[in-house]
């Protein structure tokens, strides 16, 4: 089973007196874990950690007990081996790339195999009529699942979820999570979503990790509460 497991500690001094950081310990197992906290809390910073874009200061970080870093032991995997998917809030499409070939950037290979996973992946979160249009050329919404696609068409072993649904409106995230809620079905790996948003966090997240301050004050199934 493809469990997630973190203990991190990152810290930063952005001026002379004052310090910030994270400091936390936690597992996320298969479906939907919630980090919810207030602006500044190091919610970012966690997913930054996980993913090998920043570095932590000391800790551990395995999926399926495999580590992908590991401070004492001086291991840390570079983010192309580590097999977890990131969907940035800005969603990071290329511009200049359409939409398929968007989605087709992280696969390997080429082929008859790398054209068929875009084709179904396309058609799985309904964008088969976006697939030649570039970003610009599309609507936000169509945007959130060219991003979500291309996260999830290598098969990550874990996807992090930097507030990616945070400029649709309500219906348009409801279709897009009732989609994402659907594919996790078929393929169970940790997810870890990050939000500000009440109503997000009870659609989709089976557990929460309440953090505020960098610290995690609570860890559960328990409703969101501040």
């Amino acid at each position: 089973m493809n469990v997630l497991e973190a203990k991190l500690r990152k810290s930063f001094t952005p001026g002379k007196l004052r310090r910030f950081g994270v400091d936390v310990e936690f597992t996320a197992p298969p479906g939907v874990t919630v980090i919810f906290g207030p602006s500044g809390s190091g919610k970012t910073t966690i997913l930054q950690c996980l993913a090998g874009l920043l570095r932590p200061d000391e800790g551990l970080i395995s999926v399926g007990g495999e580590r992908l870093f590991d401070s004492a032991e001086h291991v840390d995997s570079p983010p192309q081996q580590r097999r977890i998917g990131y969907v940035f809030q800005e969603l990071a499409l290329f511009p200049h790339m359409t939409s398929a070939e968007n989605i087709a950037f992280g696969i390997r290979g080429n082929g008859s195999r790398k054209i068929d996973m875009v084709r179904d992946i396309l058609e799985r979160f309904r964008i088969t009529h976006a697939a030649e249009h570039r970003p610009g050329e599309i609507s936000g919404g169509e945007r959130q699942r060219v991003a979500l696609a291309r996260a999830l068409v290598t098969e990550p072993r874990t996807l992090l979820l930097d507030e990616p649904f945070s400029a649709l409106d309500d219906t348009l995230k409801i279709d897009i999570m009732t989609d994402l809620k659907q594919w996790l079905e078929q393929r169970p790996i940790p997810v870890l979503l990050v939000t500000h948003d009440r109503m997000e966090a009870e659609a989709l997240g089976g557990r929460t990790l309440l953090l505020k301050q960098g610290k995690i004050n609570m860890q559960g199934k328990e409703s969101v509460t501040v």
